[in-house]
């Protein structure tokens, strides 16, 4: 078995992971041995290039220049191998209770399945989370963690906002290995959550470094240095971050978000611009009004906001659903502004547009309708 192993890390490593499956699968066709049930495990999650529900692996030799990333979930001609991990993992484990390694194996598969939103559709998220926690914390009480079980285990209790006991299991992730940047970024989002803003800073930038060929998640690493900077009242240091992320991927709302946030708190002539690339990406979505109007209320601006909308009205999308919900939100700025007699027009053509779109007794038609009554003439 020792050769056999060594023999399918090596066809890995040269990228021939049909071959290396191949090897392992005629060593061991029944799922017998752990450690190559195990090697099977590895191969196929970290390599397949399609799957049918995580039960079945499509895996291919790649020519030089072919990378996993960039086949994955595209047609092609791949070998499938079925493999039910969970039943073969549990089965093994029955047979051999103390071997803590297929506890690992079945805490990779439940991450796997729980973070590409693939296979076991029958399972509730928070079942899949239960498995993870459960297997992952039986193997690494019995010292057999690597740095991407204590990421999962730090990514699932980040899902259940166990904040501090995520911030420990990334940092042991970080400890095992320096150089993974999931695990930098994710710890240095745990301790922005925290308001540890100097103990996130390093992290958030070695995340941005480590991400060189990801430029999404350099932008991403980016976008949370930003916020960590601007949670320590650095708006140069904040905006220069947020700036970074935006020329790494300039359709980033959170980071134009960030943008809007010190343009407003500043008073700057530029906060208009951004709240217009805001409300240009989807004039009828309900959060972006909320996100734009909730950055101006934490200023106290409320004519400013209003004032901005309003700018819209001239050359604003005459599709019903944008049209009514600018003409709501200008109601209710001018509401906020003690003006009913200009809110009143705006509730009123709310009303009209939004109901070409929504049923009657809708909750947006029902507020409008309270707009309405109040602003009354």
């Amino acid at each position: 078995m020792p050769t056999v192993l060594a023999q399918a890390a090596q066809l890995t490593q040269e990228k021939k992971y049909e071959s290396a499956f191949t090897v392992l699968d005629k060593a061991d066709p029944k799922n017998l041995q752990p450690e190559v049930l195990l090697a099977k495990e590895k191969l196929v999650l970290d390599y397949y290039l399609i799957s049918m529900g995580h039960q079945g692996f499509g895996l291919r030799d790649l020519a030089p220049g072919e990378t996993v990333e960039k086949l994955r979930g595209r047609e092609g001609n791949y070998s499938m191998h079925l493999l039910n991990l969970p039943l073969e993992l549990n089965r093994l484990q029955r047979k051999y209770p103390t071997n803590y390694a297929l506890s690992k194996g079945l805490g990779d598969y439940w991450y796997a399945v729980l973070a590409c939103g693939c296979g076991e559709q029958d399972k509730p998220e928070q079942q899949k989370q239960d498995l993870v926690l459960r297997y992952y914390n039986a193997a690494h009480a019995h010292g057999l963690g690597d740095y991407t079980s204590y990421f999962g285990l730090g990514y699932v209790q980040l899902l259940r906002d166990q904040v501090v006991p995520a911030t420990v299991a990334f940092e042991k992730s970080v400890a095992l290995k320096a150089d993974y940047p999931n695990s930098h970024y994710n710890l240095s989002y745990a301790l922005w959550l925290q308001k540890k803003s100097a103990e996130g800073i390093p992290h958030a930038k070695a995340a941005y470094n480590l991400y060189v060929d990801e430029p999404r998640r350099r932008a991403d690493a980016a976008r949370m240095l930003g916020m960590l900077q601007e949670q320590q009242q650095k708006p140069a240091e904040s905006k220069a971050a947020y700036q970074q992320s935006l020329a790494l991927n300039p359709q980033d709302t959170p980071s134009m978000l960030g943008m809007l946030r010190l343009a407003v708190a500043a008073h700057s002539p530029e906060a208009p611009g951004w709240a217009a690339k805001l409300y240009q990406l989807n004039p009828a979505d309900d959060q972006m009004f909320n996100d734009i109007m909730d950055i101006y209320q934490n200023n106290n601006q409320w004519a400013e906001a209003e004032a901005f909308f309003s700018s819209q009205l001239p050359t604003a999308s005459k599709e019903p659903t944008a049209q009514g919900l600018l003409q709501f939100y200008l109601g209710a700025l001018n509401m906020q502004l003690k003006r009913p007699q200009q809110a009143y027009p705006h509730f009123q053509e709310a009303k009209i547009q939004l109901e070409k779109v929504l049923r009657d007794g809708h909750a947006f038609l029902n507020k409008i309708e309270e707009g309405i009554a109040e602003s009354k003439p």
